[in-house]
């Protein structure tokens, strides 16, 4: 008979699986705090082996990298109940989800750390909206637009970069000066006067509001700055933001501090280092 004893494991990692069926007992894991599983395909998990509140609630990191599922859609041991109150930080990253169900929200914790990255979806699922995490990652969805309401009312972060949009949500209300913005690696020419507030509030410490890297945009910044040109290419529009679309001298410091065309890691979870840390190793 096997001593060991599911209630001792912390962390649990499942990798290189093709046809992962997830089983029954990890609904026995109690103490578990962390499950990543890596490079394989969930073909089957059930309700009776579905992370609860009741059965891990004291799990804090959940992440799936190199993923997919059956039809593109989230497995029932995701949604089937409450996941903890504890689960702050749910990453996915080059998966081909591409839907998530309607209820997901009632069963997600709220204000969380939730990144949907470089998957399969073509638009913001509503229940996403309603869930209303605290720092979001959208990045490399084929998604050419997103809702105002993913905005609005923000204190946190939104990162849409690498995604299709060429244009955000014109009619905002409550932005709060403390968002932060990623449109890094979109189309992005130009801004609307909603982010004023963010602008007011950038102090050049930390993370600048907005990072445009690889957007027309900051295409634009840094021409004006070296002295190629002298104005933004993009016409001005009616409620567009005059502090951004002003490219005189006298304004490049509100706008280097405002507006980081620097660039970042593509995307949040760290892939990189995760396929070379979990790769199959041949010696």
């Amino acid at each position: 008979m096997s001593s060991f004893d599911p209630t001792t494991v912390f962390y649990l990692v499942i990798r290189h699986c093709p046809s992962l069926e997830i089983p029954s007992q990890l609904a026995e894991f109690a103490q578990m705090k962390v499950l990543k599983i890596y490079n394989s395909t969930i073909v089957n998990w059930k309700e009776n082996a579905a992370i609860s509140e009741a059965n891990h609630p004291n799990l804090l990191m959940l992440f799936l990298a190199r993923v997919n599922m059956t039809n593109g859609e989230l497995p029932l041991g995701l949604h089937a109940y409450r996941l903890p109150e504890t689960l702050i930080d749910i990453e996915f990253c080059i998966s081909n989800l591409r839907s998530l169900p309607e209820d997901f929200d009632l069963k997600w914790p709220k204000h969380a750390i939730v990144y949907f990255e470089a998957c399969n979806f073509t638009e913001v699922p509503p229940p996403l909206e309603r869930l209303a995490p605290f720092d979001l990652s959208f990045a490399f969805n084929p998604i050419s637009t997103i809702p105002a309401t993913l905005i609005q009312g923000n204190a946190g972060y939104l990162h849409v970069g690498g995604t299709l949009i060429s244009e955000l949500p014109e009619a905002i209300n409550d932005v709060s000066p403390t968002f932060k913005l990623r449109v890094d690696n979109t189309n992005i020419s130009f801004f609307w006067n909603w982010v004023d507030p963010m602008v007011a509030n950038a102090d050049g410490v930390g993370m600048s509001p907005i990072v445009a890297y690889n957007s027309p945009y900051c295409a634009d910044l840094q021409r004006i700055f070296v002295g190629k040109q002298q104005n933004f290419s993009t016409p001005i529009r009616e409620n567009q933001s005059l502090f951004l679309s002003d490219a005189s001298e006298g304004n490049w410091v509100l706008l280097k501090k405002s507006v980081s065309c620097d660039q970042w890691p593509a995307v949040y979870y760290p892939i990189g280092f995760e396929d070379q840390f979990s790769r199959i190793k041949t010696s």
